[in-house]
């Protein structure tokens, strides 16, 4: 089965938000940095209520409230900010550019306008998908990305994947927000 697709900047921003939002340890830190922050302008607050400052350590309180409530949407808005120049500095050759797909009985030929390449299936984990995209994950960490825009054949790819004994793990859902 052969697939020709073209990637666009978005398609490389959902495979970095998706993998950020699959991983603890970002969540982990975005937890974390929601009550450092909060903590910051708690300590301050006390600090200027200690040394009658009243009005100052009423916004310091009143700053901590909103950074809990608000923290999660400046983060996921900065995350997007900041993937963005990742991505235009690390794959402004391979945007709008076609790529293609086949999958052998043994081997993932892939190929863009710098060469080919061949992976073995067997050092295929999954494949992640969401309504955008798929993301074929690799036992090196490494992913390949597939944009459905374009593919006439989702459910033969799919097919071909349970074929192939390759599970695919649906994120149908998911979205960044």
């Amino acid at each position: 089965m052969k697939l020709e697709f073209i990637l666009d900047e978005k398609d490389f921003l959902e495979y970095h938000l998706f993998s950020i939002s699959d991983n603890k340890n970002a969540k982990k830190i975005e937890r974390i940095g929601k009550f450092v922050l909060a903590g910051f302008f708690i300590y301050f607050g006390l600090n200027l209520y200690n040394s009658d400052n009243i009005e100052l350590a009423i916004l310091f309180g009143v700053l901590a409230i909103l950074s809990v409530l608000f923290f999660n949407k400046f983060y996921k808005s900065r995350m997007i900010k900041h993937q963005s120049k990742i991505i235009k500095n690390s794959y402004s050759k391979r945007i709008g550019e076609k790529e293609t797909m086949e999958f052998t009985s043994d081997y993932l030929m892939t190929e863009d306008k710098t060469g080919q390449g061949k992976t073995k299936l067997s050092e295929i984990e999954c494949v992640n998908e969401i309504p955008n995209n798929f993301f074929i994950k690799l036992s090196n960490g490494s992913s390949f990305i597939i944009s459905k825009k374009g593919l006439k054949n989702l459910d033969q790819l799919k097919e071909k994947l349970e074929a192939l004994n390759i599970p695919i793990i649906e994120h149908l859902n998911w979205e960044w927000n």
